[in-house]
């Protein structure tokens, strides 16, 4: 581990004593760390320039599966490292299970820390890339008209050109307009494609105050080209 990582490692621990030391040893790599006794106080300093979280198992306010799911909830993606007490496996089975990338145990020599960070850092856990694949489609189909968008939710819901043209009053022809600049600006080459961002980006969308309905499989979006 090297001074060329940009960004901060957040240590979340109760104890200052322990958040010093963590720190000390991970700038002796050249990491910057940001120390908070508390998850919630953690939660409210999350940004892009979060790289990894150190964080205790049980904390004053949340446990780490706590923390682990309202970070994801605020969008922080960053792997968390779980410091449990030492022989606590219950701890570390809980936190794994919900999404940490990593658990050690109380104490740990500087040397172990620094390379258990290291791991968190090159690994990507499913949900991370999850996550990633939904903000990639959120912003590609931000990039929509809202005739567009609206012309897409019906593409995805199964209907043909004839259906949409109807629903909406305008020609078959201007559908086809508006699908083909779909595909241009979201970069997707097929229907299925098309239903496959949708549904990637669905996580995003359903934390959106407008309700949206639920679309066919991507697999049966083949059915919709007229």
């Amino acid at each position: 581990m090297t001074a060329q990582l940009t960004g901060a490692i957040h240590i979340i621990d109760s104890d200052p004593a322990v958040r010093a030391g963590l720190a000390r040893s991970l700038a002796a790599f050249g990491i910057a760390c940001r120390l908070h006794a508390t998850g919630d106080d953690a939660l409210r300093a999350l940004g892009p320039a979060t790289v990894c979280i150190v964080a205790e198992a049980e904390l004053p306010d949340m446990d780490a599966v706590e923390l682990i799911a309202e970070a994801a909830l605020r969008g922080c993606t960053a792997p968390v490292l779980v410091v449990t007490a030492e022989g606590d496996v219950e701890a570390a089975v809980r936190a794994m299970k919900a999404g940490a990338a990593d658990c050690v145990a109380k104490p740990l020599p500087a040397a172990t820390l620094a390379e258990r960070v290291r791991g968190c850092l090159a690994a990507e856990t499913p949900e991370a890339q999850r996550r990633q694949r939904a903000r990639d489609a959120d912003r590609r189909l931000a990039l929509l008209s809202r005739r567009e968008a609206e012309v897409l939710r019906l593409i995805v819901e199964g209907k043909q050109s004839k259906t949409i043209a109807w629903e909406l009053g305008i020609s078959i022809k201007t559908i086809e307009v508006h699908r083909a600049r779909i595909m241009e600006k979201t970069g997707c080459g097929s229907i299925v494609a098309l239903g496959r961002l949708w549904e990637a980006a669905a996580c995003l969308r359903e934390r959106s105050a407008q309700p949206v309905r639920r679309p066919v499989p991507a697999e049966d979006l083949c059915l919709a080209v007229s």
